[in-house]
């Protein structure tokens, strides 16, 4: 048992990355052919790809406990029976939360809230924000909309993550420019609708948003 946790926990970013991988799979057979898929509902797919993103930081929470707890980890037996030290900084509008981490086990709460769970929690903050403006937007320009491509953009969303999302605005609506420009000239295709070129996008803002935003100077604002 021990053997084979090590060798997920040696292996996690790639056993990640292979779920991430065959879940876009997924979404894009369900928006080429939903037949193969037997029509899954996007709000499914919404729905399995948040579970992923807590899921992963459940089991990282209990891959962080067990270390902490062993007996020969002095020091992580220390911090899992203590609270949350009251000079510890806090961000300003989480500071209603500091109350939550001041009893026992409070700072091995707060480490896995910041470092497993927080940056989940801003890109669906993120991706609930989009997706009422989104949901605004087609209220009044209808058109501009068909059944799920606001669903399809907030899966591109998830697909993303944190802080991959921020890039993927900006890219995707360049994709979904460049698309139509090349279809407007090769196929006479007047208008690319925005969900293929999000989910064309997604991948690339997964992989390549940190050194994209170092570039830019703007990772450390947002590491989470």
């Amino acid at each position: 048992m021990i053997t084979r946790m090590n060798f997920i926990f040696a292996n996690l970013n790639t056993i990640i990355l292979a779920v991430w991988g065959a879940f876009f799979i997924i979404v894009v057979v369900r928006t080429m052919r939903p037949a193969f898929v037997k029509n899954v509902s996007y709000k499914w797919l919404i729905l399995g790809a948040v579970d992923i993103h807590l899921l992963y930081g459940a089991f990282l929470t209990w891959g962080q406990f067990m270390v902490w707890s062993a007996p020969s980890n002095d020091l992580g037996n220390m911090f899992l029976a203590s609270p949350l030290p009251s000079e510890t900084p806090f961000p300003f509008v989480l500071e209603w939360m500091r109350p939550f981490f001041g009893g026992t086990h409070g700072y091995f709460i707060f480490y896995s809230f910041q470092h497993f769970f927080l940056s989940t929690i801003a890109l669906l903050i993120v991706v609930g924000l989009f997706y009422f403006f989104l949901i605004a937007r087609a209220h009044y320009r209808s058109f501009n909309f068909r059944e799920g491509d606001i669903m399809l953009i907030v899966l591109a969303m998830l697909i993303s993550g944190w802080p991959g999302v921020i890039v993927l605005l900006p890219i995707g609506l360049v994709c979904a420019v460049l698309l139509s420009v090349g279809a407007r000239f090769l196929y006479g295709v007047e208008r690319i609708p925005l969900p293929p070129a999000f989910l064309l996008a997604a991948p690339f803002a997964f992989f390549f948003a940190i050194p994209i935003l170092t570039a830019l100077s703007l990772y450390p604002l947002l590491k989470l």
